[in-house]
């Protein structure tokens, strides 16, 4: 890893997972490859309190209804936080069980989801490639001046880039044409 990256020591653990009964018996496409522990579930769920409300609700207030909000922005760090770590920690223990150093994934130039796949990757040593849809040239340099047309390095692309994620681009148009997503990595 080129010391310019941030490095995470991998904690994650890898275990047999046993879905719920109801999906059982109700859905055909099971996790078979595990999961990874990347997430610190299960997260909170918070009362709110629907006193002195207005619209939705206020009619919840009438009602003497309890209204309860499921914390998933406290899965992780700031890095991987929300319910996308959720899906990864799937994804990823089936790309490890089936040999993979590398995940492609692709989103929108700031990505939540790409930024989460990309720090999720380097905790289990795997290398993140990342399809960054982008108005922008095509050029990834570190280029950070004012009013350029490059990628730069801010936001999600600066810490894709701190995790040493390897970024490419497309356009918007592209995205649909099957040609587009032919890489040679």
């Amino acid at each position: 890893m080129p010391s310019k990256m941030l490095s995470f020591s991998s904690t994650a653990q890898s275990s047999v997972y046993d879905a719920p009964s109801w999906a059982k018996t109700h859905l055909s496409n099971l996790p078979k490859h595990g999961r990874l522990t990347l997430s610190n579930t299960p997260t909170p769920l918070q009362q709110i309190s629907t006193k002195n409300m207005k619209g939705a609700m206020k009619i919840l207030s009438d009602l003497q209804t309890n209204f309860y909000m499921k914390r998933d922005d406290m899965t992780a760090g700031v890095e991987m936080g929300g319910n996308k770590i959720r899906k990864l920690e799937f994804l990823l223990a089936e790309a490890l069980r089936l040999g993979h150093d590398s995940v492609v994934t692709i989103g929108g130039e700031q990505s939540n989801h790409c930024r989460t796949t990309a720090a999720a990757c380097r905790m289990v040593e795997l290398e993140p490639h990342l399809i960054l849809r982008t108005n922008k040239c095509a050029d990834v340099s570190d280029d950070v001046t004012e009013g350029s047309k490059k990628l730069g390095v801010v936001g999600n692309v600066l810490f894709d880039r701190m995790v040493g994620a390897k970024i490419h681009t497309c356009t918007p148009g592209e995205v649909i044409m099957p040609s587009a997503l032919i890489f040679s990595f």
